[in-house]
């Protein structure tokens, strides 16, 4: 068993507009990478993308795609037009990967499909469960509930716009207290087409990465809104439609909450939507609205179901800044507060991006302020997925993501 800390986990990071620059960049931090995620510009050729980073890495495992936008510790602030890589080895992390095709049309069975691939392509990892074993000896009962012995890292095509069948489709293969966190690919607002890296190319694709490990890993969720007094009764709604709010045509009555003539992309983006989470925590999720219908329903970025209440959200520059800080400790307490961070990979919405450019909000920066020098990457998505405090998994928008793997193995 390796006791050196400096071996616990081997990280590289890498950032260029040339694909073959950033992954030689991030394998000078990790020679022979058990897992490489690779979040690249729509405006690159996917495929000469995967193809020089292949080149490189050969037996690694390699996730990822598209994006509206990508970031990395080495840069100073998000970039479009770049590659940016990190690579990950240890003999505490094994990794399977699993793909499945037509998540437009068939989600639920996607996503069972792809996990189930994922899970099969898992090989034994005799380091961890020797790890794990004698954490059940060690620690008191209260730590060991916070052991994640398996991580599923999901990116589904951000166009399908699917992703909470998704989800319950890998909920339904392994159960619903698995840890689940990603984010969903993006093609820099061109809203055309969007590819997704799983040990090959796609499209239209769900990619699942299991991840299991004796290291130290949490996750964090997070947004930059707080509710006002104003809101609405979902009286009609069929998945990510809502027809009528308190008995009224929607489109009516949001003009109404939000003090517009038009409900343009514009109006939508400032203002986002909240509904409480089921959990015990009540936190707001944000519900972002994407168009206006002809018959006057609104068609939003996730599922809105009827019953539910819309509640109309804010935010200022503090806040906005606080609760990015929020997340991040969240995922770190939630790792069990390691003494060394190994490193960070943020699914960021890209609308998020969008609200932190506007106020000059930099996130990298807030995070080397909060935890130093830390491995850091990310991508702006069209969508992100992950569990609220109390648990509840979904897929959320105008929201970040974090995981958060730690130099530091589960029985210290």
């Amino acid at each position: 068993m390796i006791t050196d800390r400096r071996k616990i986990l081997e990280v590289g990071i890498g950032q260029s507009t040339d694909p073959t620059e950033a992954i030689e960049e991030a394998l000078e931090g990790c020679r022979k990478p058990d897992l490489t995620i690779v979040f690249a510009s729509s405006d690159l050729d996917p495929n000469w993308v995967y193809r020089e980073i292949k080149e490189k890495v050969e037996d690694s495992h390699i996730i990822g795609g598209t994006t509206a936008g990508e970031f990395s510790s080495i840069v100073e602030k998000p970039q479009k037009g770049t590659v940016a890589v990190i690579t990950l080895k240890s003999p505490y992390l094994k990794v399977g990967v699993g793909v499945s095709e037509g998540i437009s049309k068939n989600p639920f069975e996607c996503g069972r499909e792809a996990i189930s691939k994922a899970y099969a392509s898992l090989k034994d990892n005799p380091t961890a469960s020797a790890v794990i074993s004698i954490a059940f000896m060690k620690k008191k009962g209260l730590d060991l509930l916070k052991m994640k012995p398996f991580i599923n890292i999901i990116i589904p095509d951000g166009l399908a716009r699917v992703e909470e069948e998704f989800i319950k489709g890998i909920l339904s293969a392994v159960g619903y207290n698995h840890c689940i966190i990603g984010g969903s690919t993006g093609d820099d607002l061109k809203f055309k087409r969007t590819y997704q890296f799983g040990n090959g190319v796609y499209t239209d694709a769900g990619v699942v990465a299991t991840l299991s490990s004796a290291l130290k890993i949490g996750t964090g969720y997070g947004h930059p809104f707080y509710p006002t007094d104003a809101g609405a009764v979902v009286t009609k709604s069929n998945g990510r439609v809502v027809y009528e709010l308190d008995d009224r045509p929607a489109s009516e009555v949001m003009r109404e909450l939000l003090g517009v003539d038009e409900l343009t992309p514009e109006v939508f983006s400032q203002t986002p939507i909240g509904v409480k989470s089921s959990d015990v925590y009540g936190e707001y999720i944000i519900k972002s609205p994407a168009n206006v219908n002809p018959d006057g329903s609104i068609t939003f970025y996730s599922e809105v179901p009827k019953g539910c209440y819309l509640t109309i959200m804010d935010t200022d520059k503090e806040h906005i800044v606080e609760s990015f800080k929020k997340t991040i400790l969240n995922a770190i307490q939630d790792a069990g507060n390691p003494e060394e961070i190994g490193a960070i990979i943020i699914f960021n919405c890209i609308l998020r991006y969008l609200l932190t450019e506007k106020e000059g909000i930099n996130d990298l920066k807030i995070i080397k302020e909060l935890v130093g020098e830390v491995p850091v990457i990310g991508f702006n998505t069209y969508g992100e997925q992950g569990s609220t405090l109390g648990g509840s998994i979904g897929h959320y928008n105008q929201t970040s993501t974090v995981l958060l793997l730690s130099n530091e193995i589960i029985s210290r």
